[in-house]
This record gives C-alpha cells, structure tokens and sequence, in this order.
C-alpha cells in the first residue's frame, strides 16, 4: 500500500508543480505584451465586468474547491476499498487544483488586460491557496485510515 501512497504523493506533487508553471506562463506571456496590456479603458463597463467576474470567480471558486474536496473525500469511505479510495482522493484533489488554476489564470489575464491590480491580488490569493494543498503522505495516509474505520 505504501507503494500506491508514493505513487499518488508524486502524482499530486507534479500536477499542483503544473498549475503554477501554467500561472508562470500565464505571467509571461502578459510581460512580453502577448496578453495585450491595458487594452481595455480604465473606468469603463468592460473593465467593470472583467473586474467582478474575477471577484465573483474568486469568492465563490476557492470555497467550493475547499469544500467539494472535503465533502467528496469524506462521504461514502465506508463503501470504497483502498484503491477506489485512493482513486478518489486522486479525483477530487484535481477537480480541487482545476478550480483554483482556473481563478488564478482568470484573474492574471484579467489583471494584464485591464492593468488593474485587483485582478493581480486575487490571482496571487488563487495560488496562496493552492499552497495549502500541497500533498503530503501524512494527509493520504490519513485519508485511508479513514476508509478502512
């Protein structure tokens, strides 16, 4: 079994490595101007959309990714065995990375073409946070006591 945690560990270490590459690049493309910067007016309806689009995305992306994990990974352990528990884990923990990549990568594209710093705050709030989920053996142990009580 401590073969299989292994397996899992390294798997969701590469993808969370992944999704910050993914926001790295995201950042780059806007500083060498291929995410055209500031095409949208400051002060104008566009702006104002993109801007709480980001907001919105944010506040109500990064606590449902929380807790979809939470609910996912806790309902039903009884009814799986150590490879669907893990499977699962496996699951939830990318729908969990997706949703925050998917904040964070909003909000930096939002942030270069509106140059507005907001968008630049919440997209470093989106990758804060996916620093708390950073894998550890200890979690996923932890998650298949769970499922074997």
């Amino acid at each position: 079994m401590t073969k299989y945690i292994q397996k899992l560990f390294n798997a969701l270490r590469i993808e969370l490595l992944m999704v910050w590459l993914l926001w790295v690049i995201v950042i780059v493309l806007g500083e060498v101007d291929v995410i055209p910067n500031g095409i949208i007016a400051p002060k104008s309806n566009e702006e104002f959309v993109l801007t709480t689009t980001a907001i919105v995305l944010t506040v109500v992306g990064i606590p449902l990714a929380i807790r979809l994990f939470t609910l996912n990974t806790t309902k039903g352990l009884r009814r799986m065995d150590n490879d669907e528990a893990l499977n699962s884990y496996h699951i939830w923990s990318l729908v969990r990375m997706g949703i925050l990549c998917l904040v964070a990568l909003f909000c930096t594209t939002v942030y270069y073409l509106t140059m507005n710093v907001s968008g630049a705050v919440l997209a470093l709030v989106a990758m804060v946070v996916t620093l708390y989920c950073w894998p550890s053996k200890e979690k996923i142990a932890a998650y298949l006591e769970s499922v074997q009580q």
